[in-house]
């Protein structure tokens, strides 16, 4: 068979397209690959906080005379927040557990301590006694500047696969789950960033690369996850390290939150703030004078008691409902003066309450 000689010419022109297409991008002339501005963040964000992110290991374990047996455990994330070694993490984590293990970024495992839980913001305070050059404290950020659109960075062990980034952006402020607490209720973070079981406890960064949420909830739909803002855990970290609870006081007094169609329904004075429907005897409340209402009206199947003292503001802060009290009550300390603006019988109040002591667990 006659062999056809190849063209040299279209030889010298194919071999360097050739070659370009299979040299790796990384080596092509000798240079690094082309990352944006924004690639290069999450690049240099993710290698500063990962080291301060832990594995959280917590199991409930029974023991007998003759074995040690382990009836539940689960994962999730952690991130030291001090050189002391105190972690911050889930409460819904380590409830009911009796023994919590911490896995560094170095994968060695190391024995935690118990030193506060603030059930009502699902937060947890461990500690753990590691050498200095172990301990990597993130720093916390303030979520009360956060933006919807702004990027937000994840870091945690989903699944139990450690030191996982995620990213997305902040897709609403103010959010609610069901059955949360009042103190999150209008308060959460939500995020497209993929938060799974595992991620629980672990740190929301924004592009600066400071924490601004604790990740909480992955509700199992796409791109939907929650995160509780930094700002309110800050609140309630002393109160966790002093007395291992948040300083939560009782005034002795419930009521509902008024909205415009209440207020149309019963004719009420205003259509924002908190009507006061009971007041315990002998209660801060009841002492400082806060009225109660009498006059029972059965709607369905709820029941209210009208004409109390409607709560429009509280230290000068208009509120809509008992979760604006309990987030102010947090900011309060022992012997402050809660200002309650009540609107009473056509006119204006100050009913003035002073918060109690401390109650020591």
């Amino acid at each position: 068979m006659k062999m056809t000689r190849p063209n040299s010419r279209l030889l010298r022109m194919a071999l360097p397209l050739l070659a370009a297409v299979l040299a790796p991008a990384t080596l092509r002339g000798g240079q690094e690959p082309t990352l944006t501005d924004d690639e290069r963040n999450t690049i240099e964000v993710f290698r500063n906080a990962s080291p301060g992110v832990v594995h959280v290991e917590a199991r409930t374990a029974a023991e007998s005379k003759f074995e040690k047996k382990v009836v539940e455990a689960g994962t999730a994330s952690g991130f030291f927040i001090d050189a002391e070694g105190r972690i911050l993490t889930n409460a819904h984590v380590i409830d009911g557990k009796n023994e919590i293990d911490i896995v560094l970024g170095s994968g060695r495992r190391v024995p935690a301590r118990l030193v506060g839980t603030a059930p009502q913001l699902d937060l947890a305070l461990l500690q753990v006694d590691v050498a200095a050059e172990e301990l990597h404290a993130l720093p916390l950020g303030d979520s009360r500047s956060l933006q919807v659109g702004q990027k937000v960075l994840a870091i945690g062990n989903p699944l139990g696969l450690h030191d996982t980034l995620t990213t997305g952006v902040v897709s609403a402020l103010n959010r609610s789950v069901p059955a949360t607490t009042v103190e999150l209720i209008d308060a959460l973070i939500q995020t497209d960033a993929a938060i799974n079981p595992g991620n629980s406890g672990g740190p929301l960064l924004n592009s600066s690369g400071e924490v601004v949420g604790i990740n909480a909830l992955g509700t199992g739909a796409q791109n939907v996850a929650f995160a509780i803002p930094i700002h309110l855990a800050r609140r309630v970290l002393e109160d966790l390290i002093e007395m291992g609870h948040a300083y939560r006081p009782q005034l002795g007094f419930s009521g509902v939150e008024i909205t415009p169609s209440l207020a149309r329904l019963f004719g009420l004075p205003l259509d924002r703030g908190y009507l006061v429907q009971e007041v315990l005897p002998g209660s801060p409340a009841a002492v400082a004078g806060l009225r109660p209402g009498k006059r029972i009206v059965v709607t369905g199947d709820r029941v209210f008691a009208l004409g109390g003292d409607i709560i429009a503001a509280v230290n000068g802060k208009a509120v809509g409902g008992a979760s604006d009290i309990a987030r102010l009550l947090m900011e309060a300390r022992p012997g402050d003066l809660l200002r309650l603006e009540v609107h009473r019988g056509g006119a204006g109040h100050e009913v003035a309450i002073p918060l109690p002591r401390m109650r020591m667990f």
